[in-house]
C-alpha cells in the first residue's frame, strides 16, 4: 500500500508542476494566452479521456506493470518540457505525460482495492491523500528548482519519479501475485437490475463532478476575487490558495475512516454542512479566522471523494478498473469544463456573484448525499474470493 501511495504522489507531483512552468513556456516560445492555456487543457483532456480506456483494459486482464510504465512516462515527459525545441514538442510531451498518468491511476486504484481487504474506504482515502499531497508539493518543488537553477532546474523534477518508481519496483513481486479481493455489492446493485446500477453510477458520477467543481472553483477564483475586490497583498492570497490545497489533501485522508465509523451518508452530509458554514464565514471574516475557515472548508470538501469512488467500484464489482477510470477522469473533466463555465458566468453576472454560487454548491452536494446508498452489513454483502 505504501509503495502505491508513494508512486501516486510522484505521478501527481508532475501533473501539479505544469502550471508553474507555464509562464516560462509562454516567454520561451512567445505564446499568447490561448496557446499557453492549451498546454494545460490538453494534459487534462488526455487524462480525463484515457483513464476509462486503461480501466477497461485492466478489467479485461490485470496489468500491474502499467503502474510502472505510467509512472516513468508521466515523469520523463514532464521533466523534458523545458528542454524541448518547439511549442509542438511541448504539446506532444504533455500529451505523453497525460497518457502516463492515465495508465497509472486505474491500475493503481484496482491494486489498492485488491490489498485493502475489508477496509477499502480507508485504503482509498490514503491513496487519494498521496495524490493530493503530490498536487500540493509539485508546484512548490518546481518553483524552488526554477528559482535556484532557472529553466534548467525543471528537469530535476525527475527525482520524485525515480523515488516513486523505486517504491513500486520494490513490491513488483507482490503486485504480480493474485490477491484476495473482497467485493461489496451495494443495496442497489444487489437487485441485479442493470438499469438501477446504471442510475446509481450516473448519480454518483454527477455527485463527484459537483464536488470537484467546488474545489477547482475556489482554487481558480479566490486569487481573482481577492486581487480585484480587496486590498489583500498577493502573498496573503497565495497563502489562502496554499491552505486550500494542503487542507484538501489531508481531508481525503479522513473520509474513509470516518465513514467506516458513522456511515457514508452521515459523513458526506456532515462534511457538506461544515463546508457551507465555513465558506459563508470565509467571505465575511478577515485575518487568521479567514485562513482557518478556508482550511476547514478545504478539508471537508474532499472528505466525500474516496467514499464516492469506493461506491462506484462497488456498483461495478466486475469492472473496477473502468469504475476507477471513470471517477478519476470525470474529476479532471468536470474541473476543467466547470471552471470554464463559471468563468463565462463571471463575465455575465460578475465575479462576486460567481463566488457566491461556488460557496452555495455544497447545498447541492448535501441534497444529493441524502440519497446515497448506505453500506449493508458485511454478513449480507461480502463475498470473499481470489482473482
Amino acid at each position: 500500500m505504501l509503495s502505491i501511495v508513494v508512486g501516486h504522489t510522484s505521478v501527481d507531483m508532475q501533473t501539479g508542476s505544469l502550471a508553474v512552468l507555464l509562464p516560462l513556456l509562454l516567454a520561451s516560445f512567445n505564446l499568447n494566452y490561448g496557446r499557453a492555456a492549451l498546454i494545460i487543457s490538453l494534459n487534462n483532456i488526455v487524462i480525463a479521456l484515457a483513464q476509462p480506456l486503461f480501466g477497461i483494459l485492466g478489467d479485461h486482464k490485470p496489468m500491474r506493470w502499467l503502474m510502472l510504465i505510467g509512472c516513468v512516462l508521466c515523469g520523463t515527459a514532464m521533466a523534458s518540457v523545458m528542454l524541448l525545441p518547439s511549442y509542438e514538442w511541448v504539446l506532444a510531451a504533455v500529451i505523453a505525460s497525460g497518457i502516463g498518468s492515465a495508465m497509472f491511476h486505474p491500475e493503481a486504484l484496482s491494486a489498492v482495492r485488491a490489498v485493502s481487504g475489508t477496509r477499502q474506504a480507508t485504503a482509498t482515502s490514503v491513496f487519494f491523500f498521496g495524490g493530493n499531497l503530490g498536487f500540493a508539493l509539485g508546484p512548490f518543488l518546481a518553483t524552488s528548482l526554477v528559482a535556484a537553477f532557472g529553466a534548467q532546474g525543471a528537469p530535476f523534477m525527475i527525482v520524485p519519479t525515480l523515488i516513486g518508481l523505486g517504491a513500486l519496483l520494490s513490491r513488483r513481486a507482490q503486485f504480480s501475485k493474485p490477491g484476495p479481493v473482497v467485493r461489496r455489492l451495494s443495496t442497489v446493485s444487489s437487485t441485479g437490475k442493470r438499469t438501477s446500477v446504471a442510475t446509481l453510477v450516473a448519480f454518483l458520477l454527477l455527485l463527484i463532478a459537483v464536488r470537484s467543481l467546488i474545489l477547482s472553483g475556489l482554487q481558480t477564483f479566490i486569487p481573482l476575487y481577492f486581487a480585484r475586490f480587496t486590498e489583500m497583498p498577493k502573498t496573503e492570497v497565495g497563502v489562502l490558495v496554499s491552505v486550500l490545497v494542503f487542507s484538501g489533501a489531508f481531508g481525503t485522508l479522513f473520509g474513509g475512516p470516518i465513514s467506516e465509523r458513522i456511515g457514508r451518508r452521515n459523513t458526506m452530509c456532515l462534511a457538506m454542512l461544515i463546508v457551507l458554514a465555513m465558506l459563508f464565514a470565509f467571505l465575511r471574516v478577515t485575518g487568521s479566522m479567514q485562513v482557518i475557515a478556508l482550511g476547514i472548508a478545504g478539508a471537508c470538501i474532499t472528505v466525500p471523494w474516496p467514499i464516492s469512488v469506493v461506491m462506484v467500484q462497488e456498483a461495478m464489482p466486475n469492472n473496477v478498473g473502468l469504475a476507477s477510470g471513470l471517477t478519476l477522469g470525470l474529476a479532471y473533466g468536470a474541473s476543467g469544463l466547470g471552471v470554464s463555465a463559471l468563468g463565462a458566468l463571471a463575465d455575465s453576472i460578475g465575479l462576486p456573484m460567481v463566488m457566491t454560487v461556488v460557496t452555495l454548491l455544497p447545498v447541492v452536494v448535501f441534497a444529493m448525499s441524502l440519497f446515497v446508498p448506505e453500506r449493508v452489513r458485511a454478513s449480507q454483502d461480502t463475498l470473499g474470493h481470489n482473482t
